[in-house]
């Protein structure tokens, strides 16, 4: 009884490791190998190379000024920026950033729009996640649980991963492409409110004193900003988070993501060599 038990359990073991290959092989066929594709750093005429700390600060000068500029054009240089929250407008209106996108940079056509709510948004939040591409229906789902100010920038980032760009880096730096390019001045600064965040977040890193003096330089209102996103993900913190981030990072890693979960930041390179910093 005891052998015919562990045969049992052993046939359970077998179907489920069969499970787990059968939907591993599917997430390969249908979106896994974009991990494989070339980097579009051709198409776009970008010679993306090492940067150094001087290149990075500037950088983030550069990023200061604009943010600050875009949260002037939002009239609110004190305080928190205005709400949007209507979902389908900002969904409606990434697919005509990427429309407008495409004059310039014709591989960047969305053909097939499918955005949508994630079901499990504030869940989502416990895990640090803001949005991610269904690989199985190619469907973009956007935490609509964040804050306001970030969801433009979601949005066009998941478009990027539907576009077939899987890498994180190149997924923002497409998506920042696209958020620039838009009419409403809220995905403008959504765009760069974001790469400010990642090139003090990457100057931190090297050279406290100098991240510190651009942040010096930002208007109140972009570090009440900065206080909002702090405050939301505190609520959240806890295990799962941890857990969740280190799972992702050698999902990542296994994809021929050197640096992992610190890939999202590596689009500062791809920035350096768009804005062409010196």
């Amino acid at each position: 009884m005891i052998r015919a038990r562990w045969q049992e359990a052993g046939l359970h073991l077998l179907r489920g490791l069969a499970f787990v290959l059968s939907v591993y092989l599917a997430f390969l066929v249908l979106w896994g190998y974009n991990y494989r594709r070339h980097s579009p750093a051709k198409e776009l005429g970008l010679q993306v190379k090492p940067y150094t700390t001087a290149q990075l600060y500037r950088l983030a000068d550069t990023l200061v000024q604009q943010v600050n500029g875009y949260k002037a054009a939002l009239g609110d240089t004190l305080g928190v920026t205005p709400p949007d929250r209507d979902s389908a407008q900002i969904f409606r209106r990434a697919i005509q950033a990427y429309r407008k996108a495409e004059t310039q940079w014709p591989s960047l056509h969305y053909e097939y729009p499918s955005i949508k709510p994630a079901l499990f948004g504030r869940w989502l939040n416990y895990m640090g996640v803001t949005g991610y591409l269904n690989p199985f229906t190619n469907e973009a789902q956007v935490n609509t649980t964040t804050p306001f100010f970030m969801r433009p920038f979601t949005t066009c980032h998941e478009i990027a991963h539907q576009l077939g760009y899987a890498p994180e880096e190149t997924a923002n730096f497409i998506g920042y492409l696209a958020a620039s390019q838009a009419q409403d001045v809220r995905f403008r600064y959504a765009a760069h409110f974001e790469m400010f965040l990642y090139s003090t977040g990457q100057l931190s890193r090297r050279d406290t004193a100098l991240a510190r003096q651009v942040w010096e330089r930002a208007v109140p209102g972009v570090k009440a900003d900065y206080r909002v996103l702090t405050d939301f993900y505190k609520a959240y913190r806890g295990p799962l988070d941890d857990y969740s981030q280190l799972i992702y990072d050698q999902y990542l890693k296994a994809n021929k993501q050197e640096k992992g979960i610190y890939s999202y930041s590596e689009v500062v390179g791809w920035l350096i060599a768009y804005l062409r910093i010196q």
